[in-house]
This record gives structure tokens, sequence and C-alpha cells, in this order.
């Protein structure tokens, strides 16, 4: 798991952008060995071949997450609003307690609106989803909620620095049985609920922070997918709101 962060990520921009998106434990192998349990493995990967395969879909993420303030872990929350479509498109809408914002990626470019204060700013990005949300990590230190599900093989990203993993069972989602897995990485352990049955879509993810001060979480429910959307090409493109401003990114070594 590479992008997502407790508190999500802000971009800046002018100094004012802002964005926002049943099986044991495996035995213990050689040191620097990754603990991998089969089964987990596998249920990971049928969701990985499910969300790569697909032409293009939506899903909806209630998201929590923790931060500090004034000295006590507090909650906020927020509303995702995720479509893609493989290549190379992609749209997230984003309504939460601390911000409301767009991001629009039509195959060449990627928008970011803040539709509080209807600023946005525009950047090139290669033809393809994953290599574009690489880019705008690794120039600008934004990143996109939820975004290891949307790159062209989930499983890879998801899984590139796991230490260990496991099944825990199988657990009701809004009383839809899923498979509960359980990983852990060096910084963050992470766990995802993955819907039993046919179409293996996520339901739930919870990541913990071990290395931030209270270990904050980040936890979204998904729901309301759809893999027969019928996407416009216009969906994937910002229509600026009268009276928006266009601002230029920042680089991340540039923010305050």
């Amino acid at each position: 798991m590479r992008f997502v962060s407790a508190r999500i990520r802000r971009i800046a921009v002018a100094g004012a952008l802002a964005l926002v998106v049943c099986g044991a434990r495996a035995q213990a192998g050689a040191p620097g060995t990754p603990e991998v349990d089969g089964e987990a493995d596998r249920i990971l990967r049928s969701m990985s071949e499910l969300l790569s395969a697909a032409r293009e879909f939506t899903f909806r993420a209630d998201v929590s997450y923790d931060a500090v303030v004034a000295g006590q872990m507090v909650q906020f929350g927020g509303v995702a609003n995720i479509a893609t479509r493989h290549p190379a498109r992609l749209r997230v809408s984003f309504d939460g307690d601390e911000r409301k914002s767009r991001l629009f990626f039509d195959g060449s470019t990627i928008t970011i609106l803040d539709a509080e204060r209807n600023l946005y700013a525009v950047t090139d990005v290669p033809p393809e989803t994953g290599a574009a949300l690489d880019v705008i990590f690794e120039r600008y230190g934004f990143s996109v909620p939820l975004s290891d599900l949307l790159y062209p093989d989930p499983y890879e990203v998801l899984t590139a620095n796991v230490r260990s993993e496991f099944l825990v069972g199988q657990h009701e989602i809004d009383g839809t049985p899923c498979h509960h897995l359980a990983f852990s990485q060096d910084a963050i352990d992470w766990q995802i609920w993955i819907e039993a049955g046919k179409r293996p879509v996520p339901r739930k993810l919870v990541i913990t922070y071990k290395d931030q001060p209270g270990a904050p979480q980040y936890t979204a429910r998904l729901s309301r997918w759809n893999f027969e959307p019928k996407l416009s090409e216009g969906s994937f493109r910002l229509q600026p709101p009268d009276g928006a401003s266009r601002m230029e990114f920042l680089p991340k070594d540039a923010m305050p």
C-alpha cells in the first residue's frame, strides 16, 4: 500500500489550493522473508483481477480519519465518489469536514479543483492512470484517496511492501459476508474486507499508522459498486465554475 495517509494529503497551489479523494497465521520465515498466507493472498489477488479486468467502474467511499488537534486525537470524515475507466481516465470528488474538492484525469492532464475556494490547477501527466498518479505524488506530494485500487495491477501495488498477511475470518459489512484480511508493513498495519462470492469487491479498508503518535487510523467503507456506469468522456474533464481562478501547482519541496 503506497499513497494513503492518515490525514488526507494537502497540495498547495499558490498557498491556497487543497484536494480532496479463517486462516492461521503463516509461520515466520527467514529474516526479511514475507509471511504469506496462501488463502489471504488468493482472495486479494481475485479482488485485484476483478478491478484490473473491468473496463470502467464507479464506487462510493465513506471515509473517516484521525488527526491530532490541540493535543487530542480528533476524527474527521467525508465522502468520496470515484469513477475510473482503464487505462487513462479518472474522476474523484471529495466532500468532507475539512475540504470539498474534485480531481479530473482526461488521459493527458490532471486538474484539481478546490470547490470551496473556487480555485483550480492543471498539470501534464503520462497517458496512463497509474503513471499519472505516480507523477503527481512524486512531483507535488499529492495522493488520491484509495488510489491503490485504481492502478492497472492493484495486487502489485498493495503487496509491494507487505511483511506478513493472514485471513482473519469471514465477517459481515453492512449485512454482506466478506473475507476479512490483515496485512502488516514497516510503518502501517492494514485490513481489508472483500466481498465473498462471485463479485470480490473491497467493502471496507482500515489503515493504522504505527509510526505516528497515537497510532491514528484511516477507515473507508466502500459501496455502490457499478461496473457498467456508461461514463461519458466529458465526465473526466473539468468545466471550471463561474468565477473560478486558475492557479499553479507548487512542487512539494516548495510547500511550507
